[in-house]
């Protein structure tokens, strides 16, 4: 990331709009932001974090208040940012939630947040995105930091870092999970701690179980469970006797079924003999009976002989008058007869003086009334016309109603087409909306491919890492032999330099030594002799060794940021997830270019339902024509009809309509008719009654009966005689079945009478003694059953709860070691565990800068330690003094050492956090305040330590209020404060 402009207005301090041309300002690479206390120099970082985020970082953003109170009501407050981000230069420019005075009226209004994103191309800016959610996902997959990271690395606030040396090891974990990843960590914490639960649930389940499988077998058995194997004491110690208790369970059942089989066979052989014995007085008793029952019959039979007398004389009677039926049956029927012709002439006369008017029954009323009958029957066809008209009048109307709920319906489809576009027109939008998602999908996809590609190409460079690290360990060794090397000829040159001056003096000019100009004795070389030009020699190949050496040792160091920055990007996630997670981001990006592809056919689904809206109406004016139409038609017809129904009423007259008075008529006619035709009947049928009653007469003379009416009470109804033959029949037969009973020689010497109820009692015990030997020994079967099945689900059982038993305490052992707990002697949580290796990561780093800072004095130690009062551990940072020798907490440092170690610490960080986000390059640096605690030389190496933060491009922004700094950095930017607000100078 590389800032170039930042524009705010109405933002902080700043009560108008003020730009910060970056690039300008950074083209050495270190700036000044100078200004006094409360100018306003951090809020320029805010609001690039503002821009970026949308938040304000530390306690400013808590109280929300960006707006500037210097600024008029009417300019609205905003921050605008310039920069390069992922290879892309971008425009971002966003206003938070604010009010502003009403355009018409007084008052306020609430104007909402806004975001856009534009990015720079060959044509000019192109929008990016509009929408806050968006922009700010296309922000953050750029950045690949969190806001808390990006103030951590860009920001370098260095009073956070002060207090994060000091602080203890819970309160250094708190910063430590904001900026590190820790989330899967503490849910494989939480997953243990579950699985823990859940196995010490299952093995109280497999204990239950046990336990209920004691308690069956006991109450099959009908014991008690013992106190060794109670519900608590169940799989509490291994080798219980629970297998040696059930077992013998089932051997007393098993002696119990074979006592209970004996005692069922003996009740069983006694019983048969009782049944036996009472069958034999059942059948002396059951002829005892028959023997009675037949006296009984006899005597009942005998006493019946004088009632039955009469029936025989009345069966006698009625079969002689069963010959005269014929003839007394057509007697009765002429009788009757000529009755039904007498009722019939009454009844048609009756029915003919309700209707005569007083006239006479004949032909001439009759021909009378059907002549009126014919002369209404002509008018039915008018009739019918009349029907016509009114169903046409009927279909008229329900035209009139059918084209009336058209025009309602047309006119509610009228109203109904426009939601129906609007839907339309959404879908339309969705379909757009999914065309601007696709930039930011296509950007997810290439960040999944790119983590892929990284993870390919850290396996290379690991192999290019341990080879350079052998080239560097070869050339250390090179610069230490060139070093020996220049000691020795040093050395040399020292054990010669007397040699090395004697062979300058001359005669006469004074020795450069003693000053002497007599020279008797000068010094001559004891060996080879060695020159200036030989140590300037060493020493240039002592200084060409130790740059090869700091070349080797910059190439491991780069490879290994390369290999650190790969393995970041690419993650902890294996090459086969990766992989998997690619084509997961490839998948989805198709997905909504399949839907941003839809745009045209949603344009045409909107079309077509303007069209629709546009048929409705025409087909509601169409509609509305007909109905006026079918209306004028109604009218006319029904006029028509009113006028012919008047003239049929008139031929109606008093009846219903005319059929009804024809019907009336005819009916009339057919009455005085019938009157004539049933008094001419009722003659007829008279003489026929006489002539049959002569003949029987004649009849029943002849058959011994003094006339008709003694004839025709002999004779018996149809079926009476039948019964009456086999009434006497059966006495008859009776009788003589009793008597034959009577003569059976079974029931003759009988002898006395058994007792059956006392044999009875007898079976009755002795078949309950069966059956309870029987369900005794069926009880005692199915308990041995019953014990049998349960035995081996008990040793099942038993087996299952060892096996739990040594699972929970797997997993008790391992959430106990993750959770600091049981074997950790640290007392390290998991998550705190790779906090811990972070932090030893991030040491590590700062110490090379901490180093040039102080000289080579300090270097940061990660400490394992536990805390006061046993605290858990993992956290410590500790400093190790080179000068003494002595390992020391950071708490010790002065003012200026705690704001070197600091700076050290967030450089460190950042480099780590920028590697752990991906290897996002950070061109913009920040360094907020805390340079007053230096000294003079304490602030030329940490200038240093900034020199080399710039190298490479990098852009170093160094935030002070001290006069010092602006006369060390020529580039400045001054922040002034007044009444008004802040701005910037110049």
């Amino acid at each position: 990331m590389r800032l170039h402009t930042l524009t705010l207005t109405a933002f902080g301090p700043f009560a108008g709009t003020e730009t910060v041309r970056v690039d300008e300002v950074a083209r050495d690479g270190l700036f000044l932001l100078w200004g006094p206390t409360g100018a306003g120099k951090t809020t320029l970082l805010d609001a690039v974090v503002f821009a970026l985020y949308g938040t304000v970082p530390g306690a400013r953003g808590e109280a929300r208040r960006l707006r500037s109170d210097h600024a008029d009501a009417a300019t609205r407050t905003e921050v605008s940012c310039e920069l390069t981000l992922a290879g892309e230069r971008l425009l971002v420019v966003r206003r938070p939630e604010q009010t502003r005075p009403k355009k018409r009226g007084t008052g306020e209004t609430t104007e909402q947040a806004k975001l856009t994103v534009q990015r720079h191309t060959a044509d000019g800016w192109e929008p990016v995105s509009t929408r806050i959610d968006e922009g700010s996902e296309y922000l953050r997959v750029r950045l690949g930091l969190s806001a808390e990271q990006f103030c951590q690395v860009v920001l370098l606030p260095q009073g956070d870092f002060a207090r994060f040396l000091r602080a203890e090891p819970e309160d250094r974990g708190r910063l430590l999970r904001t900026l590190f990843d820790v989330d899967r960590f503490a849910r494989a914490e939480d997953w243990l701690a579950g699985e823990r639960r859940a196995a010490e649930e299952e093995l109280r389940a497999d204990r239950h179980r046990v336990s209920t499988l004691l308690h069956r077998v006991a109450q099959i058995a009908d014991v008690e469970v013992p106190e060794e194997l109670a519900p608590e004491l169940v799989g509490a110690r291994p080798g219980a006797s629970v297998g040696a208790w059930v077992t013998g369970v089932r051997g007393r059942a098993a002696e119990r079924l074979v006592a209970a089989a004996a005692e069922a066979d003996d009740a069983a052989a006694a019983s048969t003999r009782a049944e036996a014995e009472l069958a034999a007085a059942r059948a002396l008793a059951d002829r005892h009976a028959r023997r009675d029952r037949a006296r009984a019959e006899l005597e009942r039979l005998t006493a019946r002989e004088p009632e039955l007398a009469p029936l025989r004389d009345r069966a006698d009677a009625g079969r002689r008058a069963e010959v005269l039926r014929d003839v007394l049956g057509a007697a009765g029927r002429a009788a009757r007869a000529a009755e039904r012709a007498a009722t019939a002439r009454e009844a048609a006369e009756a029915a003919w003086a309700a209707v005569s008017g007083g006239r006479p029954a004949g032909p001439e009323p009759a021909r009378e009334l059907r002549d009126a009958a014919a002369a209404v029957r002509a008018l039915l066809p008018e009739a019918d016309r009349a029907a016509d008209l009114a169903a046409e009048v009927a279909r008229l109307s329900r035209e009139g109603e059918r084209l009336t709920g058209r025009v309602a319906a047309g006119a509610r489809a009228v109203e109904e087409e426009p939601a129906r576009v609007a839907a339309a027109q959404a879908r339309l939008d969705a379909a757009q909306a999914a065309a601007a998602r696709l930039p930011g999908l296509t950007a997810a996809d290439e960040a999944a491919r790119a983590a892929l590609e990284a993870a390919t190409r850290a396996a290379e460079v690991t192999g290019r890492l341990d080879r350079a690290a052998k080239a560097a360990d070869a050339a250390r060794l090179g610069w230490l032999e060139a070093r020996e090397r220049l000691v020795e000829v040093r050395t040399a040159r020292l054990e010669g330099m007397a040699a090395e001056l004697a062979a300058g003096l001359t005669d006469g000019a004074d020795c450069p030594v003693c000053g002497s100009a007599e020279h008797p004795r000068p010094a001559v070389p004891a060996g080879p002799a060695v020159t200036a030009d030989d140590e300037e020699r060493a020493r240039a190949a002592v200084d060409a060794a130790e740059e090869r050496r700091t070349a080797a040792g910059r190439a491991v160091e780069e490879l290994e940021r390369r290999l650190a920055v790969l393995r970041a990007q690419a993650g902890e996630l294996p090459a086969a997830e990766l992989a998997g997670r690619a084509a997961a981001a490839a998948a989805e990006r198709a997905e909504v270019a399949a839907l941003a592809r839809g745009v045209e056919a949603a344009r045409r689904e909107l079309a077509a339902a303007e069209q629709r809206r546009d048929a409705a109406a025409t087909a509601l004016a169409a509609d509305r024509e007909a109905l006026q139409r079918v209306t004028a038609e109604h009218a006319a017809r029904a006029e028509s009809h009113a006028e012919l129904a008047a003239r049929l009423d008139a031929a109606r007259g008093e009846d219903r309509d005319l059929p009804a008075r024809v019907a009336r008529l005819t009916a009339e006619a057919a009455r005085c008719e019938a009157a004539v035709a049933a008094a001419e009947e009722e003659g007829r049928a008279r003489t026929a009654a006489g002539e049959a009653r002569d003949a029987a007469e004649q009849r029943a003379a002849a058959a011994g009966f003094a006339g008709v009416g003694e004839a025709a009470a002999a004779l018996l109804e149809d079926g009476r005689l039948a019964a009456l033959d086999r009434r006497l029949r059966d006495h008859d037969e009776a009788h003589a079945v009793v008597v034959a009973t009577l003569a059976d020689p079974e029931l003759a010497d009988l002898g006395e009478r058994p007792d059956v109820a006392a044999g009875q009692q007898r079976c009755a015990e002795l078949t309950a003694r069966r059956e309870d030997a029987v369900t005794a020994l069926d009880q005692a079967r199915r308990c041995a059953d019953a014990l049998d099945a349960l035995a081996g689900d008990v040793v099942s059982a038993e087996v299952e709860l060892a096996e739990r038993r040594a699972r929970a305490e797997q997993v008790s052992g391992l959430a106990d070691l993750v959770g600091g707990r049981g074997a950790n002697t640290l007392r390290m949580r998991l998550q705190s565990f790779v906090l811990a290796a972070r932090l030893e990561q991030v040491a590590e780093v700062a110490s090379r800068r901490l180093q040039e800072m102080s000289r080579g004095r300090y270097t940061f130690l990660h400490s394992d330690a536990l805390g006061r009062h046993g605290a858990r551990g993992g956290l410590g940072l500790d400093v190790l003094d080179e000068y003494t020798g002595v390992r020391r907490p950071t708490k010790t440092l002065s003012g200026g050492e705690s704001f070197m170690a600091s700076l050290a610490l967030a450089l460190g960080l950042a480099d780590v956090v920028t590697a752990e986000a991906g290897g996002v390059q950070m061109d913009t640096l920040f360094v907020d305040e805390g340079f007053g605690t230096l000294d003079a030389q304490a602030l030329d190496a940490v200038m240093g330590v900034l020199d080399e933060l710039r190298r490479g491009g990098r852009t170093v922004g160094v935030i002070s209020h001290l006069e010092e700094l602006r006369t060390r950095i020529p580039t400045r930017l001054e922040v002034v404060a007044g009444r008004s607000g802040s701005r910037l100078a110049g």
